[in-house]
């Protein structure tokens, strides 16, 4: 605050200020502020107090104000109270009027969320007004109210950057219910949109939302089927039993194997068959006798081979 205004300020400090000193004390401070954000009145200027004083439409400074600085949008409070400031406390229209200028701002920086509350909080005051409102002259202040809400609901749930489509068809329905008749076709086109938009993310949804519980419920029973199999062959296993093998490597064993072969081998006959007759011619003739006994010998020596061939194969010495 500069020195005049610091020494004009002072000079109302009076014991009991009547209520046009408490409001000349408010735009002070309002004009303090407002110079404090660097608005310039032309290239190069600063604007000045007097400038301040004598704009007939103090709004437009406020709108200065969210256009010169990127980030005072953020702070909605401070913009209202400069707004109340300036001369426009108790005025539910101009509160509006700033709401919408901070959702508009706040839209064009892709601040999705505090456009949303800012545009909630008007329809809220508008909703208010249209109850308490019985006035003729009310009624037109809140038909300007309504005008400006309705815009910005169907600026904001138009917007296709915002991703939010609940809160977008919130927007359209509230901007359908406060704009005029003429209007209402076309906040219907865009609300059919969004409902066609609403009704297929409803069914991708619900489609996956199916999938994942079939495909649960396929785990679950492929969990429950391989416990049940596993539980009833280990039950069966349990009741199952299998002799043990005879150990054939060892002595015993070995020797049992021997001589069941040599026994066997000894009833297997390896005799070589030969005609019936007694009489062959002179000088390749055999007695029955030898014939008999070389008979003899082969079987005898067969039976040897194959007994030592059955106890090599499973692992048995030969005894004798």
């Amino acid at each position: 605050m500069n020195r005049s205004l610091l020494n004009f300020y002072s000079s109302l400090d009076v014991p009991q200020p009547s209520e046009n000193i408490a409001k000349e004390k408010e735009f002070i401070e309002a004009t303090s502020r407002i110079c404090s954000f660097n608005i310039f009145s032309a290239p190069g200027t600063p604007i000045s107090p007097i400038e301040i004083r004598l704009t007939k439409d103090k709004l437009s400074l406020v709108a200065s104000v969210l256009s010169s600085n990127e980030d005072a949008y953020k702070h909605t409070e401070v913009i209202l109270d400069l707004c109340y400031k300036i001369g426009f406390r108790g005025d539910v229209v101009a509160e509006v009027r700033i709401l919408a200028m901070l959702a508009d701002t706040a839209l064009q920086a892709e601040d999705f969320t505090l456009a949303f509350e800012n545009t909630e909080r008007m329809v809220d005051i508008v909703a208010k007004l249209r109850i308490s409102t019985s006035l003729v002259v009310d009624e037109v202040r809140v038909g300007e109210a309504a005008e400006v809400c309705w815009i910005a609901c169907f600026q904001l749930g138009r917007q296709p950057e915002f991703q939010d489509l609940p809160k977008k068809m919130t927007l359209l329905g509230q901007a359908l219910e406060l704009c005029p008749s003429e209007k209402i076709h076309d906040v219907l086109t865009a609300w059919r949109k969004l409902e066609a938009e609403d009704i297929h993310d409803r069914r991708e949804n619900f489609e996956l939302r199916r999938s994942q519980a079939a495909s649960a419920t396929k785990t679950r029973n492929m969990h429950f089927i391989t416990r049940d199999v596993a539980s009833s062959l280990r039950a069966r296993l349990q009741d199952f039993h299998v002799p043990s093998p005879p150990l054939l490597s060892t002595p015993d064993a070995a020797a049992l194997a021997s001589r069941t072969f040599k026994t066997v081998a000894a009833n297997f006959s390896f005799s070589v068959g030969h005609r019936g007759r007694s009489d062959t011619d002179e000088r390749g003739s055999f007695s029955s006798e030898g014939s008999r006994r070389i008979d003899d010998d082969v079987s005898s020596q067969a039976s040897r081979v194959f007994s030592k061939g059955i106890g090599w194969l499973i692992g048995a010495e030969d005894q004798a």
